[in-house]
C-alpha cells in the first residue's frame, strides 16, 4: 500500500511526539522504570502504535538518546576555529551554547543516565562518547589558535576543552532557573575565563 503525502506526514509527527515523550519519561524514571503504555498515552496513541515506529523498548530508548544528537552536533559545533576575531568567536559560541543546554534539561538528564551506566548501554554510550570527542577536538583546535595568536594565555587546551565541556553540563544539571531567567546569559563571562583570555599585550 502507498501511503500519500498527507500520510506520510503524519506518521513523521507521530513518531517525532512519541519520540520527544520517551525522552522526558525516561529522563524522570530511568529505563527500568518507564512504561510503554506511559509513553503511548503522553504522545496520545495506542500502545501498539509505538511498535509501529520503534522495534522494541530498547530500540526506543536508543533513539531517544541518539536522534537528538544530530541536531544538537549541528547547532555545538557550530563555531569557526579559523575566525579571524576569534575573541568574538568564543564569546558568541559560549552564548550560544549555554542558551543550547539550558533548554535542554530532561535530555541532559537522559544523557547523565547514559554515562552513569556506559557498560550497561554500550552501543548507545559510544554516540555519546564520539560526539563529546568531536566537541573537544573542536574545541582544543579554537584554543590553541588563540593561543598561537598570543590571545589566549598559554594552558593545555585539553584540560580547557575539558573543563568547558563539564561546565556546560554542571550548569544546566545544577540550576533550575528558567532558560528564559538572564541568569544563563550572566554565566558567559565566567565561562570565557576558563579558556584564559589575555587582557593586552603588556600582560604576555
Amino acid at each position: 500500500m502507498v501511503l500519500s503525502d498527507k500520510q506520510k506526514s503524519n506518521m513523521i509527527v507521530k513518531r517525532k511526539k512519541i519520540l520527544t515523550e520517551a525522552i522526558h519519561l525516561f529522563a524522570e524514571k530511568g529505563f527500568e522504570g518507564t512504561k510503554i503504555q506511559e509513553v503511548a498515552k503522553a504522545s496520545g496513541v495506542s500502545f501498539g502504535s509505538v511498535f509501529t515506529y520503534f522495534e522494541n523498548k530498547e530500540a526506543l530508548f536508543h533513539a531517544a538518546v541518539v536522534e537528538p544528537l544530530k541536531n544538537y552536533e549541528e547547532d555545538i559545533l557550530n563555531f569557526n576555529p579559523e575566525e579571524e576575531d576569534l575573541i568574538q568567536e568564543i564569546e558568541s559560541m559560549i552564548k550560544k551554547q549555554i542558551k543550547i543546554f539550558a533548554n535542554s534539561g530532561s535530555y541532559l538528564n537522559l544523557v547523565v543516565f547514559i554515562i552513569a551506566q556506559n557498560k550497561k548501554y554500550k552501543d548507545t554510550f559510544k554516540e555519546l562518547d564520539l560526539f563529546n570527542i568531536n566537541f573537544r577536538i573542536k574545541l582544543i583546535h579554537l584554543i590553541e589558535n588563540g593561543q598561537k595568536q598570543g590571545l589566549l594565555y598559554k594552558q593545555n587546551p585539553t584540560y580547557i576543552a575539558t573543563a568547558y565541556t563539564s561546565l556546560l553540563m554542571g550548569l544546566r544539571l545544577n540550576l533550575i532557573d528558567d532558560p528564559s531567567s538572564n541568569m544563563w546569559e550572566e554565566l558567559s563571562p565566567f565561562a570565557l575565563q576558563l579558556f584564559g583570555p589575555v587582557k593586552s599585550k603588556n600582560e604576555l
